[in-house]
């Protein structure tokens, strides 16, 4: 090949990026004029100081700011040295209405008490508000106008398959909005001598903190819906005989977590007065807000145990309110408790008698549940079309009882 003089050209470019990067790496020389400069009296500063000086930064506290998060470490206000088992909203017990049985040494009765199962054969329910429950479940399920981002979903069989994102009635609104329905139609059905007698109160906190077998335990837990009565509900007066089954070789707090920042005081939301006794709660449940530790499905046995913990919570509180630190109450506390998903509705009735939760002799606490009801099989939109199939009006039946109950 011929050299011409394209070919002895230089890259210019290329030449003054290695002359800067060699330049770049020497090393200033002191040349002494630092020391005559201090001698004469004169501050030598870095450049950098000057060309960006150093601000002391001052926080103000700005309308609507969020406060920082406190660290949980031992420099945390709630810090407690000793360490407590703290059952929250999130958790289930790990072996379902066996373990609750062990924690709040209660007896396990199917069905519901003699009163009301009575009054239950006694309701009937006219065409005209099955068809306002059904109108219900629809405007609550399918009618309403929110749209927000769904969880995603997901296939155990197929775990990699990624299915597109919906829009739609999140959860908790859709059981909000179910339930006070369902409760505005029971106020109808009861009459102004009932509704006279109820108060309601939403987003209630309990909490309740109880030594057991060497062991602290604390339930603080949270009840979506809260009716309190002028009058608490009577509580059977037949005994109940029968033996707490054996849990060996699992323990009572396992799948508890531990902490030890925690609030040591019990709570109940509201003041001992003319309708501060508790009458009957309703909890959400959603698969989303309450897993297992051990990220398994949550099983029928957790879902009912579940429901069972909250109206012990209620009860407990309200028996330390009432009474202080006692063991056997002079008069038991009723509590009604209802579970739903918005479809799957769970009933129990729980009596508190005692607070002494160590053995499993002496006395007991009684909690009385049903299977399981479906308010309705499938509610959405087929084809473009509203669809409502396999409506059950059993379930508004006995939660009318549950109101009305007394």
């Amino acid at each position: 090949m011929r050299l011409t003089s394209k070919l002895y050209a230089q890259h210019l470019g290329w030449h003054f990026k290695k002359h800067w990067k060699v330049q770049g790496n020497r090393v200033p020389r002191d040349t002494g004029a630092k020391n005559v400069l201090a001698s004469m009296g004169f501050q030598v500063k870095e450049a950098s100081d000057v060309l960006k000086p150093k601000f002391e930064r001052i926080e103000l506290n700005v309308v609507g700011a969020l406060p920082k998060p406190i660290l949980e470490d031992e420099n945390h206000p709630n810090w407690k040295s000793s360490v407590c088992h703290i059952f929250g909203d999130e958790n289930v017990p790990l072996e379902g209405v066996l373990q609750a049985q062990h924690l709040t040494k209660s007896l396990v009765i199917n069905g519901l008490p003699k009163e009301l199962e009575e009054s239950l054969k006694n309701m009937t329910i006219s065409p005209t508000v099955d068809r306002n429950i059904q109108n219900s479940i629809l405007s609550s399920h399918v009618f309403d106008a929110e749209q927000e981002k769904l969880p995603i979903v997901k296939i155990p069989e197929k775990p990699m398959f990624v299915f597109p994102r919906t829009y739609g009635i999140t959860h908790p609104r859709r059981n909000r909005l179910l339930l006070s329905k369902l409760i505005f139609e029971s106020e109808k059905l009861a009459g102004k001598t009932v509704n006279s007698q109820r108060k309601i109160v939403n987003n209630a906190d309990f909490r309740f903190t109880v030594e057991k077998n060497g062991q602290k335990i604390q339930f603080d837990l949270g009840v979506d819906t809260l009716i309190t009565s002028r009058k608490g509900i009577s509580g059977i007066k037949e005994m109940v005989d029968g033996e707490i089954p054996e849990l060996f070789p699992i323990h009572e707090t396992i799948s508890i977590p531990r902490k030890n920042i925690y609030l040591d005081k019990d709570y109940y939301p509201v003041p001992s007065a003319i309708f501060g006794n508790p009458h009957t709660i309703f909890v959400h449940f959603s698969e989303e807000d309450v897993k297992n530790l051990h990220e398994t499905p949550v099983t029928g046995s957790q879902f009912k145990s579940r429901n069972m913990l909250k109206a012990f919570t209620v009860a407990a509180s309200r028996a330390r309110q009432l009474y202080g630190s006692i063991e056997n109450l002079p008069e038991p506390i009723v509590v009604q408790s209802i579970q739903t998903d918005g479809k799957t509705f769970h009933f129990g009735f729980l009596q508190l008698n005692t607070l002494n939760l160590t053995g499993s002799e002496g006395t007991k606490n009684y909690w009385f549940q049903m299977d399981n009801m479906d308010l309705f099989r499938e509610c959405g939109m087929r084809h473009g079309r509203p669809v409502l199939e396999g409506y059950n009006k059993d379930v508004f039946r006995v939660l009318s009882a549950f109101y009305s109950n007394c």
